[in-house]
């Protein structure tokens, strides 16, 4: 990939750059960086939808909340026309503003690392379960997909531990680099499911 510098000068892109993602994939880490290389505003849709009020009720079942994803976009559209460049993270792609959106980046982790953290935060049994095969069966691209056609989505790994490497990928795909990464987590997954059936997730 050649030498790796993302403090050096870029030029800021115009328009949304959304990362997507599971829960506790690194996707906060990831946008931050990004947000600081690119000098873009970060925002979380989660977050910016419980200080607005942006809530419709809550899944008792899955322990999430229900987003009012129209006022979202409607936000989102407002805040980018005075900011001109955004870096929004979120976990549903409904909420985005597709006609704005120049790139997606698609955080992976590997399920036996997302299955670590999530059981670190304290997530239910099924919730945990669900957001392991969600990222298992490639969740987070075929939500990508409903945002952006393949050629404005690049993968990163966000579980490898170098985040300045993962942010390059990004970089270069915004520069028009061709950036094509696959993530098939299937033997590490299938390696987890005797270990979720035997400590009760799903139930």
């Amino acid at each position: 990939m050649g030498n790796i510098n993302v403090s050096g000068p870029r030029s800021r892109p115009s328009g949304l750059i959304v990362v997507i993602g599971a829960p506790a994939s690194g996707k906060s880490t990831l946008c931050r960086r990004l947000a600081e290389v690119l000098r873009c505003r970060h925002i979380n849709v989660g977050d910016m939808a419980k200080e607005r009020g942006y809530i419709l009720g809550k899944d008792e079942e899955r322990d999430t909340l229900i987003l009012d994803e129209n006022s979202i976009r409607e936000e989102i559209s407002r805040i980018l026309r005075a900011e001109e460049c955004l870096v929004v993270e979120t976990i549903s792609p409904y909420a985005i503003p597709q006609e704005d959106v120049v790139l997606v980046v698609v955080v992976r982790c590997r399920p036996s690392v997302l299955l670590e953290r999530l059981e670190s935060r304290g997530y239910r049994p099924l919730k945990i379960r669900e957001n392991v095969e969600y990222e298992a069966i490639d969740g987070p691209l075929q939500d990508a997909l409903e945002i952006a056609e393949w050629d404005r989505i690049v993968q990163v790994d966000g579980c490898s531990g170098d985040l300045d490497r993962e942010v390059e990928y990004v970089l270069m795909k915004l520069e028009g680099k061709d950036v094509s990464r696959r993530f098939n987590w299937t033997d590490d997954f299938m390696s987890l499911l005797e270990r979720l059936a035997r400590e009760g997730h799903g139930k």
